[in-house]
């Protein structure tokens, strides 16, 4: 038996037992959380950093990295990282971040510019870049696109904008497009309500093409029967009334308009797509206007004498139509007119209406003595056809109705006055 120890007998003390540590401790979730705390922690500063995009310009003046911005609709999206030449030195590559802002922008069909102060066709822009520097802007693309990371910059800012909710239409002009150029302004009434977007030539034979967008606030200015017109440059025009000059503004001199207005009757609202004629002045305008309305008849001479192509039509001294045009009848032996008698004034030409060679000076010597007939100074200068309806008036005259034209008028003539209501006068055409 073994001794006792401290006064106890050995055999009477436990065995000691060390116990396994089996099982999850609590402590150990201090370092796991801190380390899913770190890894959120890198997650949200990466998202936070947003896409990095590579942007690809011909020329980057004024793009400076950690300073130049991209912005949406004066927006800051983005920053420029770096700036760096090509490999093969032909052009520059503009490496940038764009924040979660942004990232929904980075699409198929997003364009890219350098925003900086700018003086061409379509003005003065930019100006504002002179005090903040230059900035790269931003054309969306179709939102819901895959996401992009390289682009191709434009040298130049887009002259429509994709969100554009403008009024485009298309122009076809035969007479060419003379001072026009992509941005030229659109102006009404001396305001600048849009911009030529592009120009190209059409088929042959069929003139250039011209599309321009309309801002939405003045959309609801053409209609129907609005005429476009080349509005660059300087007009003359000589008359009896003198030299009458229209000049432009300097800046459409410079960069070339396009002019419109609606004459007459307003007609149907334009729908996007509508087409239209580019004339090339005012006055062609207008002329085509008047020349598709009103009453067209014929006017037969043995002679054309001093009657011309634009003459005025005169009743009771009054201009209310013109001569549009002459030609030789298939018989080779009369002279044919056309005619056109202003809308308002279509109702005083009747079938026993009569027609007479204005102009100049005629004579008449009878029994009575010498008669001489002087007509206007416009009608002497220039030419005239004058008419009248009898007392009785007969039928309205239809469109193609033939008349022979006399060369002089008939005392009895002079002296017809018949009660003829005329409708109401439209809107002057300017």
């Amino acid at each position: 038996m073994s001794k006792p120890t401290g006064g106890v007998p050995q055999e009477e003390l436990p065995e000691a037992v060390v116990a396994g540590r089996h099982g999850f401790q609590i402590v150990w979730l201090v370092p796991i959380i801190a380390a899913l705390v770190a890894l959120a922690l890198l997650y949200v500063t990466f998202e936070r950093q947003g896409k990095s995009i590579e942007v690809t310009f011909a020329d980057a003046s004024g793009v400076d990295a950690g300073k130049t911005t991209i912005r949406y609709r004066d927006v800051v999206i983005g920053t420029v990282e770096e700036v760096r030449l090509s490999k093969d030195f032909s052009h520059i590559i503009v490496k940038a971040q764009i924040d979660e802002n942004g990232e929904r922008l980075l699409v198929g069909g997003t364009s890219f510019w350098i925003e900086r102060p700018r003086i061409g066709p379509k003005g003065i822009s930019g100006l504002t870049t002179i005090v903040s520097g230059a900035y790269i802007a931003v054309d969306p693309g179709k939102l819901g696109g895959s996401l992009k990371r390289n682009f191709q910059g434009l040298a130049d800012p887009p002259d429509l904008l994709k969100n554009d909710k403008g009024l485009h239409l298309g122009l076809t002009s035969v007479a060419g497009t003379l001072g026009l150029s992509q941005g030229s302004p659109l102006i009404h009434k001396g305001i600048r309500v849009g911009q030529v977007t592009s120009l190209k030539l059409g088929k042959p034979n069929t003139g250039a093409t011209i599309q321009i967008s309309v801002k939405p606030a003045y959309a609801d200015r053409i209609h129907s029967h609005t005429r476009f017109w080349n509005s660059s440059g300087v007009d003359i025009n000589a008359g009896l009334q003198g030299i009458n000059v229209d000049i432009a503004s300097i800046s459409t001199i410079l960069t070339g308009a396009i002019s419109f207005d609606t004459l007459g009757e307003v007609g149907e609202p334009a729908a996007p797509g509508d087409q239209f004629t580019l004339f090339k002045d005012k006055k062609d305008a207008n002329h085509q206007y008047r020349e598709s309305r009103g009453l067209h008849i014929l006017l037969r001479t043995p002679r054309l004498e001093s009657v011309a192509d634009g003459d005025s039509i005169l009743y009771r001294g009054a201009s209310v139509g013109r001569v549009l045009s002459h030609y030789l009848d298939e018989n080779g032996r009369d002279v044919l007119l056309r005619v056109q008698i202003d809308s308002r004034y279509a109702t005083l030409v009747r079938e026993n209406s009569v027609f007479w060679n204005a102009s100049g000076i005629h004579s008449d010597l009878g029994f009575t003595g010498l008669h001489v007939q002087v007509s206007s100074l416009e009608a002497l200068i220039k030419g005239a056809v004058a008419f009248a309806t009898p007392d009785k008036p007969g039928k309205a005259a239809e469109t193609g109705a033939l008349f022979d034209l006399a060369n002089e008028s008939k005392g009895r003539w002079l002296k017809w006055s018949p009660l003829i209501s005329l409708p109401p006068s439209e809107r002057a055409a300017p």
